[in-house]
């Protein structure tokens, strides 16, 4: 449903500072912080830290999890630019459904403004729905893959500290993620995700660089 002050906020043809602010696009830029706190990690890993010998084949996994990581708070962005957190208000279902009806064309459908489609009509609920659930199902890929890094990586000299600390992010993120939903999304609980998601960026940055070759 699209925002009442928003469309208040329109007259005579004008585009608002308000509709501008409010475009999912727009909002979305927010998340390049995130860029540059990975930027300042792999600069702290890259003259600080001494990196360890472990095998290309680990070093290229290591690349693969960040990615897959970095897909992961794109679709959370996704959800909260569109305020699509409560469009599964269950857990672990969705709607009652393990997979529910959605809506997937337009929900991904990038240039539009906020609660719209591109073709200038109110947003299908099933679009929201589309959102939110996408991002619960890419968390599970994405837990199974750090889980697979942290087992390598577990006894690796100079590592085992930084694995602790990612896994017990990736538990909070779990338990704030889920507390998002049953407890309708409080303030504290989004930032907390949010900010979680930055620390698991950086220190997967570190262990990524730490396991580069060595000269």
């Amino acid at each position: 449903m699209r925002l009442k002050g928003c469309a208040n906020l329109r007259h005579k043809g004008n585009v608002t500072i308000m509709d501008i602010l409010l475009d999912p696009n727009v909002a979305y830029l927010f998340l390049a912080g995130g860029v540059l706190l990975a930027l300042l990690a792999a600069q702290h890993a890259t003259f600080r830290q001494r990196p360890l010998v472990l095998g290309a084949g680990l070093r290229r996994g290591a690349w693969a999890v960040l990615a897959l990581l970095g897909v992961q708070i794109a679709l959370g962005g996704w959800v909260s630019t569109n305020y699509a957190v409560m469009a599964c208000p269950d857990f672990p279902l969705c709607q009652g459904q393990a997979v529910p009806a959605m809506d997937f064309a337009h929900g991904f459908t990038l240039w539009r403004q906020l609660g719209m489609t591109g073709d200038g009509d109110a947003i299908p609920f099933q679009a929201l729905v589309a959102i939110h659930w996408t991002h619960r199902l890419f968390a599970v890929v994405v837990i199974l893959a750090l889980g697979t890094l942290l087992w390598q990586v577990w006894s690796a000299p100079g590592l085992k500290g930084l694995a602790r600390a990612i896994l017990v992010l990736v538990l909070l993120q779990f338990a704030t993620g889920m507390s998002n939903v049953v407890l309708q999304w409080p303030l504290l609980l989004a930032v907390a995700h949010s900010g979680g998601a930055a620390l698991l960026v950086a220190l997967l940055v570190v262990v990524t660089y730490r396991l580069r070759s060595g000269r």
